[in-house]
């Protein structure tokens, strides 16, 4: 890793701050003080975790258990003199130079989070009782500090540096023989390349669902009365995933020294085995293996499967890279608003937030579902109650976020009134009513049964992410006065015929057409064409009523219906017809780069339109182009096969492989009434020999 020589600050408390960086940091220049203090450092944690080793023996615990317990004590307060300095100093760092909140930014960094749980355990013993087995596995922690001194040297043998990381993707080389293609190809779908097979993201998507559904496994695997009924098929569901995983690994190894990073190093495969992916991958399928050679501990082996869940960082991780590339210079402010709201600094980082709050409002919604079920509460009521908790607290920080956001919004700029208008929103009253009652239950007795039908809101959540909603609430909106009239008349026949029925009926019939009321009640089933026979005319006039107003009622029901189906299709076709304007706009010349793709891609997304919509469109504008061209006789281009050769290869070089198959149809279509001409450079005649 590169390592940059930081400013030295004025005044006394600066100076004091830049000498202390250089005696905990690494520098160009380096005090001798700073080496010692390094050594120091990394004895002490060796010792420190061999005497915890140590102490596990009750034998030698209970003869120097007073000197285990006073190193113990000196270690911790010399770790966190170590911590509380980094403190003082790490915002000093240049990579922290831009930030606003240095200090706290180096304090979120991991070594600075390990070095706080190394010494936090010690300290919370003084507030609160903590098991000593938790309490000792936490004090293992301290061999993991050893990877601030291990980690720059293993950074450079694996090629993990920040002018190596993932994003900036190399093609491969072609290779010759049939085993250099198959391991090509494997390379290709296994890892990301520049123009990636679409198994390859095939492949990626099965691996994600995969992972999901094995964190999850294990979670319920947890439920001893689930794991009682359903043992094997947790087993068979666990072996069939290691296998995937196992060959996952295995495919990866076989490809993984093709890597361009490599190119002309030694030992590719063991540095790529190196990595920290790959080494997640091998911990990830080698307990499972280990259970055929001797006995391990079951909770044990549990916890090491959860380590699944990180498998994800390899998706994660290039989506985190590009769009901290995309607010290298914005606030966190601005930056928190593009995570929740798609804009141009977003990335992919904002759909899978987007995927994520989805996923967690389906499963908060059916484990509200299922503890109405009283058999499935009992067996469940401590998983129900957690992770309705969880669920709380996401629900909660979101819509924190997004209100302490709102103001990054053109619409919102005002900090107080753009806030609170914002909070009045439709979707952010939903928002707050799907965390509210939770908050409630803090103050005052709420009915449990109540309080479960307000957390089924949550589904509604769904909304903000559902095009289709967004597009039926629109409609809903943008026909309400007509709506509004349907309505209106439908309410005065149900009256009129509520009122005449009740006049007709009640002498007959006093114990059920007792108000107008009740008639009401049964004219609104009649006329919805439902009938549920508990109330129905037993006179013939009043029989022969109900027949003409079922038929009214035919007509009036099915009328709000057809409005918002018209206004349904009218919107539709606007969104469609502004679709192909904005391809139109695009397409210049007939052809649609790779950037103008994607912004039509996200345009289409909004739209709600469907991929296939989306091609169609595009291709009926660009059929149009070709035969514009096709019609425009007389043209004639004239180049000589020089440069500007190259410069039409890097026009075509940008567009998909969908726009340049369809160039070439264009040019095919246009070549009978154009001419073009190629003029070849004059041939020079050689030199005459001297001497003839």
């Amino acid at each position: 890793m590169e390592i940059q020589e930081i400013e030295k600050p004025k005044g006394l408390i600066g100076r004091a701050r830049y000498e202390l960086y250089r005696v905990m940091f690494e520098t160009p220049n380096a005090p001798k003080i700073h080496h010692y203090f390094d050594q120091f450092i990394m004895s002490l944690i060796v010792l420190s975790v061999l005497a915890i080793l140590l102490e596990h023996d009750d034998a030698i615990h209970e003869m120097f258990h007073w000197e285990f317990a006073l190193f113990d004590r000196i270690s911790v307060i010399i770790f966190t003199f170590e911590y509380v300095g980094r403190l003082l100093c790490g915002g000093l760092a240049p990579k922290f130079k831009e930030k606003r909140f240095g200090t706290l930014s180096y304090a979120l960094t991991p070594m600075a989070i390990l070095d706080f749980l190394v010494v936090v355990p010690f300290y919370l013993t003084f507030i609160i009782e903590l098991d000593l087995r938790f309490l000792r596995i936490l004090r293992l922690l301290r061999i993991l500090k050893l990877m601030r001194f291990i980690l720059p040297a293993w950074q450079e043998f694996c090629v993990m540096g920040p002018e190596h990381i993932d994003r900036h993707l190399e093609d491969l080389a072609p290779a010759k023989n049939w085993f250099g293609k198959v391991r090509n190809f494997v390379y290709r779908i296994m890892f990301e390349t520049p123009n990636a097979p679409k198994i390859h993201h095939i492949v990626d998507q099965f691996i994600i669902g995969l992972i999901v559904a094995s964190v999850i496994a294990i979670m319920l695997e947890h439920v001893e009365a689930l794991h009682e009924v359903y043992h094997d098929q947790f087993a068979m569901f666990d072996q069939i995933s290691v296998v995937i995983f196992t060959a996952e690994y295995a495919l990866r190894l076989f490809c993984a020294d093709l890597n361009p990073i490599y190119k002309g190093m030694k030992w590719k495969l063991l540095r790529y085995m190196l990595t920290p992916m790959a080494l997640l991958d091998f911990f990830v399928v080698v307990p499972f293996y280990l259970t055929f050679i001797f006995e391990l501990d079951l909770r044990f082996l549990r916890i090491l499967r959860l380590l699944r869940i990180f498998k994800l960082a390899r998706f994660l991780i290039p989506k985190w890279q590009e769009f901290k590339e995309l607010n290298a210079h914005r606030s966190f402010r601005q930056q928190i608003y593009s995570m929740l709201n798609e804009d141009e600094h977003s990335g992919e980082i904002q759909h899978i937030i987007d995927v994520a709050l989805v996923g967690l409002i389906f499963f908060s919604v059916v484990a509200v579902v299922l503890e109405s079920v009283e058999e499935i509460h009992s067996v469940m009521e401590f998983e129900f109650h957690y992770f309705d908790r969880f669920s709380v607290f996401v629900f909660s920080l979101e819509y924190v976020l997004r209100v302490f956001t709102a103001v990054e919004n053109p619409n919102t700029p005002r900090p107080v009134m753009g806030r609170l208008r914002y909070m009045v929103g439709p979707t952010q009253i939903i928002d707050l009513l799907s965390v509210l009652p939770f908050y409630l239950t803090l103050f005052i007795q709420i009915d449990l049964r109540f309080l479960r039908v307000m957390r089924l809101l949550r589904i509604l959540k769904l909304t903000r992410y559902s095009t289709a909603m967004t597009t039926v609430i629109e409609v809903i909106t943008e026909e309400l006065p007509s709506l509004g009239a349907a309505l209106f008349v439908l309410m005065l026949i149900t009256i009129f015929s509520a009122s005449v029925m009740y006049l007709v009926e009640h002498e007959a019939q006093p114990d059920k057409f007792t108000s107008i009321p009740m008639a009401m009640y049964w004219a609104i089933i009649t006329l919805t064409s439902i009938g549920y026979g508990d109330l129905y005319p037993v006179t013939p006039l009043g029989q022969f009523l109900t027949m003409i107003m079922a038929c009214v009622g035919l007509g009036m029901i099915a009328l709000p219906t057809g409005i918002l189906a018209t206004g349904f299709n009218e919107k539709l076709r606007k969104r469609a017809e502004a679709f192909k304007e904005l391809v139109e706009a695009k397409s210049v010349g007939g052809v649609i780069s790779e950037d103008e793709q994607k912004e039509l891609d996200k345009a289409a997304h909004q739209m709600g339109l469907s991929r296939a919509r989306e091609r169609q469109f595009e291709e009926e504008v660009t059929k149009g182009h070709v035969r514009a061209a096709a019609m425009t006789p007389g043209l004639a281009v004239t180049f000589a096969p020089d440069d500007r050769v190259d410069a039409i290869f890097n026009m075509i070089e940008p567009l998909t492989l969908h726009h340049k198959s369809i160039l070439l149809a264009r040019l095919a279509i246009s070549l009978p009434s154009h001419s073009i001409v190629v003029q070849k450079p004059p041939v020079k005649e050689p030199d005459e020999p001297e001497g003839v």
